[in-house]
């Protein structure tokens, strides 16, 4: 995402951490955020590689196949997030469904070179359908893309992509000028707002997902977690709402949140659930 975009998150979440952290103690244990590796289910068969583009620029991408598979799955992450962390959404997808998935990392992302833009993420995704498409869809399986988060915004530019039949739209934004507001307005104390000023890049208004879903009649699965006080579920049911899709549906996700929703196993589960059934409707 655009410098400007990231300073204007950083800024955000240092006011925040210090109005927090006001008369509290704060301790060894508050100082640490481990990461936890996760490990991929072992019923994978497990392909990676790079898909080089003629700028140079190399993409890592994993493959994750099942036997008999009935169903090729898409996955573009989020923005602060990349394939991996992506690793127990994957084996719920494979728990339940006979699935392969296919995913990648935008550029400047894991192990893909180059540097993140607006415009690039997209070309980003648009190489890695194709790479898909030539290399791993011989067996013409269904193909639903799922986009989370910022994902959701690369895969509503993608959908009409000849291979794709579905998308599934999770946790994502209906604008950043939208999500700004939000952000200003409500997500943060009421004490705070008057004296926070941001200097913001307009090029990042390009992201509105509101004019994209205008742009197709694909069938399409909303899906957010009802606590999500980053994105929250009401800019889904906006999304909703502004899709011309015949064949639409909005799930909302009971107490999750914008990374429980991907990352918590009782949580995916409930979230692969529907989209089982929205795939096998």
């Amino acid at each position: 995402m655009h410098i400007h975009m990231k300073k204007m998150i950083f800024s955000i979440l240092v006011i925040i951490f210090m109005q927090g952290c006001i008369n509290q103690k704060v301790t060894q244990h508050d100082i640490f955020n481990p990461i936890k590796e996760y490990e991929l289910n072992s019923n994978f068969i497990f392909k990676k590689g790079f898909i080089s583009n003629s700028d140079s620029t190399e993409l890592e991408y994993w493959y994750m196949m099942e036997e008999k598979p009935t169903l090729n799955l898409i996955y573009f992450s989020g923005n602060g997030s990349n394939i991996r962390s992506a690793i127990p959404f994957f084996n719920e997808l494979g728990n339940q469904l006979n699935i392969n998935i296919f995913s990648f990392n935008y550029s400047g992302y894991g192990l893909s070179n180059g540097t993140p833009s607006i415009e690039g993420i997209i070309k980003d995704g648009a190489m890695a359908l194709d790479y898909f498409d030539h290399y791993y869809n011989s067996e013409n399986l269904p193909a639903i893309l799922l986009g989370y988060s910022l994902g959701g915004y690369v895969a509503l530019n993608l959908i009409n992509h000849n291979t794709i039949d579905k998308g599934v739209i999770m946790s994502t934004f209906s604008s950043l000028e939208d999500l700004q507001q939000y952000l200003l307005k409500e997500a943060l104390p009421a004490i705070i707002r008057p004296f926070l000023k941001l200097d913001i890049d307009t090029t990042i208004y390009k992201l509105d997902n509101k004019s994209l879903v205008k742009l197709t009649t694909k069938p399409i699965l909303y899906i957010h977690g009802e606590k999500d006080d980053f994105i929250p579920s009401s800019m889904s049911y906006n999304l909703y709402n502004l899709s011309l899709s015949p064949q639409k549906s909005i799930k909302i996700i009971d107490d999750a949140d914008h990374r429980t929703i991907l990352k918590d196993s009782i949580y995916n589960k409930k979230v692969i659930a529907e989209i089982k059934t929205f795939f096998l409707n």
